[in-house]
């Protein structure tokens, strides 16, 4: 590894931070009525010589890769030559086959195509076979492709598989605008990578058996109080499912506040507390949730309001 984009590590261990922007940036220019293209050059002016973009907030094909090319021919027409762009989700070999395709038609055969999201050399050689059977589609020599590609590679390489990493991401889903929360977005090809916009409460519902049965996510300033409560699936639409007052025993929220401005609001305990609470949580699970082989699978929704939401933001920006 020659560098991270983790800027502490960095520093610690002398060397300059690396990295492209991130999702967020481009969330924040739409949270606030600008745009992706009004965000790549924004960062182009900030970094000319060394703007990589990163293309697939909104759609990598429509998109990210047709306003990154746009930025390009900017850069290039004050003198500079930009760098790459990067590619973290969806099919990552097609994505890289057609966005050099993009980019040779548009006169940037050099431009290098950044690849992240989860990589290991399993999936890295996946993706490169691949590659090779999809450019020829296309018109394009797989060697020139291949060799345009840079790998973005960091949980597989800094954890084994003896002790592997919790695959969780920073996405921004609000951005604080004169003291009100405007919900933002990321959209991705892959349905997993749609994060739930917006400011948020996490309940948990209980069924008449005083079992959870689903953790659910609302709008900040949603309870669940009402009967009967509907609620979705989070990337599927038009499942899920509907619980009456016999339904539900209970609901709790999950989210407790522990810290604001400067002083503890909730004291965690010691560790015999917090077995206590790890046992009272499991012995309210479902068996069916907790054994080890072929669990059912303990669902995590939205409320009607949270999933109204979130598919108007994706047909705003699709």
């Amino acid at each position: 590894m020659d560098f991270t984009s983790n800027v502490a590590a960095s520093h610690w261990v002398g060397l300059p931070s690396k990295g492209t922007h991130g999702h967020s940036m481009v969330q924040v220019f739409m949270a606030l009525e600008g745009s992706e293209l009004e965000a790549f050059r924004a960062y182009a002016e900030v970094y000319p010589d060394d703007t990589v973009l990163l293309v697939d907030t909104i759609d990598t094909l429509e998109s990210g890769v047709p306003n990154a090319i746009k930025v390009f021919e900017e850069l290039r027409a004050r003198g500079h030559e930009p760098v790459g762009i990067r590619l973290d989700s969806g099919d990552l070999a097609h994505l890289a086959v057609r966005s050099a395709e993009m980019l040779d038609r548009a006169g940037f055969p050099g431009v290098r195509i950044v690849l992240s999201s989860g990589l290991d050399e399993l999936t890295i050689w996946q993706i490169r076979n691949q590659i090779v059977e999809e450019a020829r589609r296309y018109g394009l020599d797989p060697d020139q492709v291949l060799g345009r590609l840079v790998y973005g590679v960091g949980s597989k390489m800094i954890t084994s598989e003896g002790d592997p990493a919790l695959d969780g991401v920073y996405k921004l889903v609000a951005v604080d605008e004169d003291g009100e929360w405007v919900p933002a977005i990321k959209i991705s090809d892959t349905p997993e990578k749609v994060q739930n916009p917006g400011a948020k409460r996490l309940w948990r519902v209980y069924d008449r058996r005083g079992t959870a049965t689903a953790d659910v996510l609302a709008l900040a300033h949603e309870t669940l109080d009402d009967r009967p409560l509907r609620i979705h699936h989070p990337t599927i639409p038009g499942v899920g499912r509907t619980l009456g007052e016999r339904d539900v025993s209970g609901v709790e929220e999950l989210l407790v506040e522990v810290w604001r401005d400067g002083s503890v609001k909730f004291e965690l305990g010691g560790v015999e507390e917090a077995r206590a609470r790890r046992r009272a949580d499991l012995e309210r699970l479902d068996p069916g949730v907790r054994r080890l082989v072929n669990p059912h699978t303990y669902h995590v929704s939205l409320t009607t309001e949270l999933r109204d939401l979130k598919w108007k933001l994706v047909q705003q920006f699709s």
